[in-house]
């Protein structure tokens, strides 16, 4: 359903120039890298605060609030960088299982963390229970982990 939809892009101009540029696609995922970078350090220092341990001595909101524009930064980061790989590589990844394993965890990822992690991170401190902050920071680590794992496993297996 989706197949003519990916041919298109990976026929586009701006595709086929990515594709067959020396350098670009590089450039590309190394930015990439740094988007991961600033997303995954925004995304570990409040999750492991969630868990209990980092920056005991101050509260989960304020760590949350510190981290937002790194988080927001990597995400769009990611986005920006994401989708020329994905025009350089359409037809291929449209195959790969990985590829749909990503944008399944992606869409969970992004939903939880939009919705559940941002409603948790910006309660009152106390109003949410020791238990409760744990699982969603475990939720949390287990859906980006998922994107970033399936991620790779494009790159070595696509």
């Amino acid at each position: 359903m989706l197949l003519p939809y990916f041919e298109w892009v990976n026929a586009l101009p701006a595709s086929v120039a990515i594709n067959e540029s020396l350098w670009l696609f590089a450039v590309i995922q190394a930015f990439h890298l740094v988007a991961l970078a600033l997303l995954s350090g925004a995304l570990l220092v409040v999750d492991l605060r969630l868990l209990g341990g980092g920056f005991q001595t101050r509260s989960v909101s304020q760590v949350a609030r510190d981290a937002w524009p790194w988080l927001l930064a990597g995400i769009i980061g990611m986005f920006v960088t994401g989708i020329p790989q994905l025009m350089a590589n359409a037809s291929r990844v449209y195959y790969s299982e990985y590829f749909w394993q990503k944008m399944y965890f992606l869409a969970a990822a992004l939903i939880f963390t939009f919705t559940v992690r941002l409603m948790v991170t910006r309660a009152q401190d106390g109003r949410v229970g020791g238990l409760s902050s744990k699982l969603v920071g475990l939720v949390s680590l287990f859906l980006w982990s998922g994107v970033a794992a399936s991620g790779r496993l494009i790159g070595l297996f696509t």
